[in-house]
């Protein structure tokens, strides 16, 4: 295995983040505080020598990017694997609402989020094959500094495929809009570290409490 170090790269704060509004696949724009989170990212990423970059094609990713570009310019390949989870017939409502009305089918997911599905969606299995072809593919490309720009299930799931982490782990992983995980790997070893608008490094990666995805 080549030497290489990853940036993984959540999209700023959408406009459904701040109100609890299930995403999935759907998109919505960046808040004001998103703005910021892509705008601190990128003229701290802009500092680090990325030669690559893959990211998801959906829109709040695509607003990102074009933010981080105001700092450096990056042309990233966009990668559909990179989508995030698919929420299916659960898209576009309220936590609150998802949890007042489809009483049986959140208690179900929420018990075992790595193994049920929602209607028509994914679960983190479906993310983690997706995130293990992406990789298998990504080796083939020569640059060693590399980021993608992607989304909070996603992210957690090619950490997961980097680190060789169990699924509790992946489910006890936290990345806030305005964190980037950095995964290295040299001399044989894995290593990750992760950053808070570009402050750090903190050792190893945030975990905390996932009931709001």
């Amino acid at each position: 295995m080549p030497d290489r170090t990853w940036y993984l790269v959540r999209h700023g704060q959408t406009e459904w983040n701040a109100e609890k509004r299930m995403q999935g696949q759907w998109d919505s724009r960046l808040s004001e505080l998103g703005r910021k989170h892509a705008d601190d990212n990128g003229r701290w990423l802009a500092t680090l020598g990325i030669e690559h970059a893959w990211a998801s094609p959906l829109g709040r990713v695509r607003e990102t990017v074009a933010i981080v570009n105001n700092h450096f310019p990056i042309e990233p390949v966009w990668d559909d694997r990179l989508k995030e989870w698919s929420s299916g017939d659960w898209s576009g409502e309220l936590y609150a609402d998802i949890q007042k009305h489809r009483v049986a089918e959140w208690e179900a997911w929420d018990a075992d989020r790595y193994n049920v599905r929602p209607p028509n969606g994914e679960n983190f299995h479906d993310l983690a094959a997706r995130a293990a072809s992406f990789l298998a593919d990504s080796r083939a490309h020569p640059a060693r500094t590399v980021a993608v720009f992607a989304h909070g299930f996603i992210l957690r799931n090619l950490a997961a495929c980097l680190l060789d982490l169990t699924p509790e782990d992946v489910l006890d992983i936290r990345q806030t809009n305005d964190v980037v995980f950095r995964i290295t790997e040299a001399d044989g070893a894995t290593h990750a570290h992760h950053f808070i608008a570009g402050e750090g490094p903190q050792e190893g990666l945030p975990r905390g409490d996932q009931r709001v995805a």
